[in-house]
């Protein structure tokens, strides 16, 4: 299980650096959707992503932020939001 925090995404930089670290991505990681499914889809194991403060997320982000949650789950994880 894999525990993101939705209140320390506050802008685009801010929430792929937040993912970068807590899903262990690699450095040539580009910090955009389209390298977030590349990387993504490179992982053979899958996982359950719990998003907590995920409204703080969704508030801070909008469309970005839900556009983000569709990558994680198109990639085989499962996500919760709390």
């Amino acid at each position: 299980m894999i525990v993101l925090d939705g209140s320390k995404m506050t802008d685009r930089a801010a929430l792929h650096a937040e993912l970068k670290r807590k899903l262990e991505l690699p450095d040539y990681y580009g910090g955009n959707l389209d390298a977030l499914n590349d990387c993504l889809g490179e992982r053979r194991e899958r996982a359950l992503i719990v998003v907590e403060n995920a409204n703080a997320l969704l508030e801070e982000n909008g469309d970005y932020g839900a556009a983000m949650l569709r990558v994680i789950l198109n990639n085989g994880n499962q996500v919760l939001l709390n």
